[in-house]
């Protein structure tokens, strides 16, 4: 009973770690990192330690004095963070969203002179280290290693992927010499200084007097703002420079030899099956790999590429899902830097946006993004640019004249988009990028139309596709996510319908509608259609809001419906029916997805394939669809998504789950009263207006 007891109360207590520096608390998902449930300051722990596991300090800093002090004075475990192998894909390299960090018990991988958690493990008997490093692993190893070879994935991924020419010779060898900012803590613990990186570039000459020899070093090192090692010797040899911008994986691959002082460049290298030589004591050498130009006696073991790769990337690095907090193996880092790579080559070109209001143009940017690219709002000279893009159908004037409208592409929300609504300049988590038209357009194909015609999907697709929806179904979510969850209809022998209002003036009615085109009329035509039904209406938020047009007078109410449910959810709506009825609402849609028989007056998206009663067919819709294949093809294939808080191209499924946390934080904040959703309005147009992930 009293190990219960116990038992429960350590559960209840928060696990902590203790951390002197405020930028490593500021990192996002530290605690999910560090398996803890806070990260705190020394201040803000009582004099019992209540919940304390740990002190946490950054490698070799020399600002750790104090918490490495406070460790040991409260016999506390010390432990040491890195950035991991794989950090970022955005412009900022110092960003606070990490995809992976070191963590290590007793020292730091580039320190050479003392332990490492990685030297411990790979300096294991070979009995005990198999089963540590087991032949599956092996295998996950070599699997993870070719997806980072094969897309050039480095440490930080937001790069110009034009190959760079490092020499004009196309028969002599290439050897890259690798230079490194001076004093950096790798070079100072790992056995490297001056003359041993002048010694490397010479001996790199001396060594290979038939080939072309190129010193690779970082563009702050050749701008002036930092110094280097090489620059100088590099100058008077005549030798071509390379500066960092491009891809550091494919300048390695170019090689057939690397020198390295103690770069995780070399350790790449070894990673693309290049020989390497390594001038300094780096955590990579010493295990019979490297040829190395300094011995490491304390190094005995010999280990594969596949076993030091898993030991450093597997083992000791973790990984962080930036959007949701979730724990990643490799392979899904791996999966999500390959998904903003895919997302940088469609954004590969020279934007010129108009017609955008100035709250949305901080979000547009993030989504058409690119090292490649460039994306610039107003006017342009056509040779300055090489996509134009709007809004929707807007056109404006000089920039996007309707004269001038062939190529252009649009922008649009999408189909799940936020936690509050689009005209409350809630910013969008979602977006589709039209190059032939929009899905709500049926006079022209749009790239979702042409997907449905046109896109064979694999059984592996459908199954996320089904995935996808049950997650979706489970948490109720629906494009906007706004609305109370309890909708009561009234005990009735009738078929219940419910009928969807829009907004009068969108574009989805203008383009999509071509009898039915107003809330009355469509009510009035199901009315007329089904005159023994129960007929619910459930108005648009945004015109019960008071932002958009849309409302219908009493008399039509009085005549056509049977209720009027202003403050239930959608969803809660559309479970509680048994047939819906819309113009061309993405409601229709989501009841497909439910189940539920689905009406459609205009020519919606997901109208024409097979899923609906069509009043209005578009002829280009030849082919029959499954429910699996539109969910897969509309959800995923179609739109992309952006965690807003990190900046990073998403996918859907993690964009559920962070509005699934953010339906839960806002449970309790949502006001109806005028006045504060003027405030929460002006609040959402600044945060546009800043948004700097």
């Amino acid at each position: 009973m009293t190990m219960q007891v116990h038992s429960t109360a350590t559960a209840l207590q928060p696990r902590r770690a203790v951390c002197f520096s405020s930028g490593i608390r500021s990192l996002r998902h530290i605690e999910a990192f560090l398996e803890v449930d806070e990260v705190v300051a020394p201040s803000n722990v009582d004099d019992k330690l209540s919940g304390v596991e740990s002190v946490i300090v950054w490698g070799r800093k020399s600002n750790t004095t104090a918490a490495k002090k406070y460790a040991t004075q409260h016999k506390l475990p010390l432990i040491y963070l890195e950035d991991g192998w794989l950090r970022t894909s955005s412009l900022n390299a110092h960003s606070r969203n990490s995809y992976s960090l070191l963590i290590d018990r007793s020292g730091v991988y580039y320190d050479v002179s003392e332990p490492s958690d990685i030297e411990t493990l790979l300096n294991l008997k070979d009995e005990e280290f198999a089963e540590r490093v087991t032949s599956d692993d092996e295998q996950y190893a070599r699997k993870c290693m070719r997806q980072l070879v094969a897309s050039n994935i480095t440490k930080y991924n937001y790069c110009a992927s034009a190959l760079p020419t490092l020499t004009q010779s196309t028969d002599k060898p290439l050897v890259l010499v690798i230079d490194q900012t001076r004093d950096d803590a790798s070079v100072v613990h790992g056995a490297m200084n001056e003359a041993r990186f002048l010694d490397m570039l010479e001996t790199a000459c001396g060594e290979n007097p038939e080939a072309d020899v190129v010193v690779r070093t970082h563009p702050d090192v050749v701008s002036g703002k930092k110094r280097g090692y090489l620059l100088e010797l590099a100058q008077v040899k005549g030798l071509t420079i390379s500066a960092g911008g491009t891809n550091p994986m494919q300048v390695v691959k170019q090689a057939s030899r690397v020198y390295v002082g103690t770069s995780q460049l070399g350790y790449e290298a070894l990673l693309c099956g290049i020989d390497v030589s390594v001038f300094g004591k780096p955590f990579y050498a010493g295990w019979g790999l490297t040829d190395d130009r300094q011995p490491i006696g304390h190094r005995k073991r010999r280990r594969s590429i596949e076993q030091l790769f898993h030991v450093s990337h597997v083992q000791l690095a973790r990984y962080i899902n930036p959007a949701t907090g979730e724990r990643w193996q490799l392979h899904q880092c791996l999966e999500h830097i390959q998904l903003q790579q895919f997302y940088f080559k469609q954004n590969a070109q020279r934007f010129l946006c108009a017609g955008i209001t100035l709250w949305k143009r901080r979000y547009i940017e993030q989504f058409l993004r690119s090292p490649d690219g460039d994306v610039r709002f107003g006017r342009a000279k056509p040779a300055e640019f090489d996509q134009r893009v709007t809004w929707s159908f807007r056109t404006v004037e000089g920039a996007l004249s309707s004269d001038a409208a062939k190529g252009i592409t649009r922008i649009e929300d999408g189909f799940i988009r936020s936690t509050g609504l689009g005209s409350d300049f809630n910013a969008p988590g979602s977006l589709v990028v039209d190059q032939r038209g929009l899905y709500f357009d049926p006079s022209k194909e749009s790239d979702l139309e042409h997907l449905l015609n046109n896109r064979d999907c694999s059984v592996a697709e459908i199954s996320r596709g089904i995935k996808l929806k049950k997650l979706i179904l489970s948490a109720g979510l629906s494009k906007y996510n706004v609305g109370e969850a309890v909708y009561n209809v009234p005990a009735s022998s009738k078929e219940r319908l419910l009928v969807i209002g829009q907004v009068e003036d969108d574009q989805s009615i203008a383009k999509g509608c071509e009898l039915v085109n107003t809330n009355a009329s469509l009510l009035e035509a199901v009315r007329a259609g089904r005159p023994d039904a129960w007929i619910t209406y459930k108005p648009h938020p945004d015109v019960m809001s008071g932002n958009r047009k849309g409302h219908v007078s009493k008399t039509v109410l009085t005549q056509c419906a049977d209720a009027v449910e202003s403050s239930a959810s959608i969803v809660d709506c559309i479970e509680q029916c048994d047939e819906l009825h819309t113009m061309t609402s993405l409601a229709g849609f989501e009841a497909l997805m439910r189940g539920k028989p689905v009406v459609t007056y205009g020519a919606p998206f997901y109208s024409g394939w097979g899923l609906t009663t069509d009043h209005q067919g578009v002829e280009r819709r030849k082919r029959r669809r499954t429910l699996d294949e539109l969910i897969y093809i509309t959800l995923i294939e179609y739109p992309r998504y952006l965690d807003l808080v990190s900046g990073e191209f998403i996918k859907p499924e993690d964009l559920v789950q962070t509005i699934i946390q953010q339906k839960a934080m806002n449970e309790n904040k949502r006001s109806k009263k005028w006045s504060s959703r003027q405030l929460v309005k002006a609040a959402n147009i600044v945060r546009g207006l800043r948004y700097a992930p």
